[in-house]
């Protein structure tokens, strides 16, 4: 079985690889899937200006 390691950055956009392992398609596949959290690089700065927005960085919640 070929292992595979992958990092999830939060429930929204890894919410497809979630499902898919609690289903076992990777296992079916022959896949050791294993997803490790991604590490926070802290909160950005607020800026107005969207071009500013760096989107490979972690964000801050829209209400904070």
């Amino acid at each position: 079985m070929k292992k595979v390691v992958s990092e999830i950055s939060g429930v929204v956009f890894s919410l497809p690889w979630l499902v898919a392992k609690d289903n076992g398609l990777f296992e079916a596949e022959g896949i050791d899937m294993e997803f490790v959290k991604a590490i926070r690089t802290g909160p950005v700065e607020h800026t107005e200006n969207p071009e500013d927005v760096n989107p490979v960085l972690g964000h801050v919640a829209f209400d904070q």
